[in-house]
């Protein structure tokens, strides 16, 4: 998906709120939105919103010198969402059509934002979204695929996120490969975090090496081809897979408008695409 005029003030916007997660000092701060501002003037907008937030959040790490600025935000947010995990598993076990509702825990955790700062009424947000019918419905072209993949590529997001995820692949009958972040990138999950979770239980677990985090290689995508099933996790996922030449399964929240456009469902709806 290309980028669109609205991207540039809310890549902006996230990369204030990375460069306060760090101990920066303001002058610091207003150098890196500077910065980012004119980074974001010269780039095309048929870059990829990813490549786009990519370069942003290349300036918080020159200018801070802090590799991770979620790493506090990660950690409180897979610490949290672990503490449902008993009460979340046992609702799934008991539930009259486990693959739906275990689609919509994993929705679910890309709904919810946990971390310093963020007070989030957990249960509630995923009792909504078990209860919110899809906007875009692919949930049984879903289940029919799965019934027959013995391969299940799986591109993951969050942190906190990816315990959720965990949940629903516990379900799946086929071999999983989780596929995460290189190295740190906002809030998303790396590979230590998911294994830290126990996704290395059930799940083999990768990340694109040396492809960029906006960019795809033509061997992540003959990848994606190969796998009898692709399910991505996330809004920034479908920015980033929506235009391959391959049949991937998107689950998130629809957070902007320009995705709201994009997927064919209104903002703030959730979407098996």
């Amino acid at each position: 998906m290309d980028a669109n005029l609205q991207c540039a003030p809310c890549v902006l916007r996230q990369t204030l709120e990375t460069a306060r997660q760090t101990d920066a000092s303001d002058a610091t701060r207003e150098r890196v939105l500077r910065r980012a501002a004119a980074a974001i003037s010269e780039m095309s907008f048929t870059a990829t919103p990813m490549q786009i937030a990519a370069r942003a959040q290349s300036i918080v790490r020159e200018e801070t010198g802090d590799g991770d600025p979620f790493a506090e935000h990660k950690r409180v947010a897979n610490e949290t969402v672990e503490g449902l995990v008993p009460e979340l598993r046992a609702g799934l076990e008991r539930a009259d059509d486990p693959l739906e509702h275990g689609v919509r825990l994993a929705i679910a955790g890309n709904v919810i934002d946990v971390g310093p700062g963020h007070d989030v009424d957990i249960e509630a947000t995923i009792e909504d979204v078990l209860e919110q019918p899809f906007a875009v419905d692919r949930l049984d072209e879903l289940r029919a695929d799965l019934e027959t993949a013995s391969d299940v590529l799986y591109l993951a997001d969050n942190a906190g996120e990816i315990v959720l995820d965990r949940l629903l692949i516990e379900r799946l009958d086929a071999d999983v490969e989780v596929v995460v972040k290189d190295r740190p990138f906002l809030n998303d999950a790396t590979a230590a975090e998911a294994r830290a979770v126990g996704l290395g239980d059930v799940a083999s677990v990768r990340t694109r090496g040396a492809d960029g985090v906006g960019t795809i290689s033509e061997r992540f995508e003959q990848r994606l081809r190969e796998a009898d099933v692709v399910l991505s996790k996330g809004q920034g996922n479908y920015e980033l897979f929506s235009d391959v030449d391959a049949d991937v399964y998107f689950l998130f929240l629809v957070k902007c408008g320009v995705v709201a456009d994009s997927v064919g469902a209104p903002e703030g709806s959730i979407v098996v695409a």
